[in-house]
């Protein structure tokens, strides 16, 4: 014999439920994210439209629909957050931190946005 005994119970342990995911989460950092998107479309767009022989009505409004499309993506992305928040709240749906990053980077990104709005209306309407 060579001292080796067969275990009495070999049974693999269960895997636990997986828990779903909360949907509103994900939305809300999709669309902080999309905020991201939103300013690379519009400061190309802008880019490409203001000129110096460029009327100032397409010019002030380009900049008023920037921030409103920004502050829009921004509101969404606040509403789903605090939405996957509560249904994270109870633990019966995971993504809880994808509800508070989608709050977090979408707020960030709206005052990232702000400030170079208002620094870009200063250094064109007003040098």
């Amino acid at each position: 014999m060579s001292g080796y005994t067969t275990p009495k119970s070999a049974s693999l342990p269960t895997p636990e439920p997986k828990v779903p995911s909360s949907k509103a989460a994900s939305r809300s950092l999709a669309f902080a994210l999309f905020i991201v998107l939103a300013n690379v479309v519009l400061n190309t767009l802008t880019m490409s439209l203001v000129g110096p022989g460029t009327s100032p009505v397409l010019a002030w409004s380009l900049v008023v629909i920037h921030p409103l499309v920004v502050l829009a993506l921004f509101a969404l992305a606040l509403a789903f957050g605090v939405l996957g928040l509560r249904e994270t709240a109870s633990g019966a749906l995971r993504g809880r931190g994808r509800a508070v990053a989608g709050i977090v980077v979408g707020g960030f990104l709206l005052l990232l946005s702000f400030g170079t709005a208002i620094l870009d209306i200063a250094r064109t309407f007003l040098a």
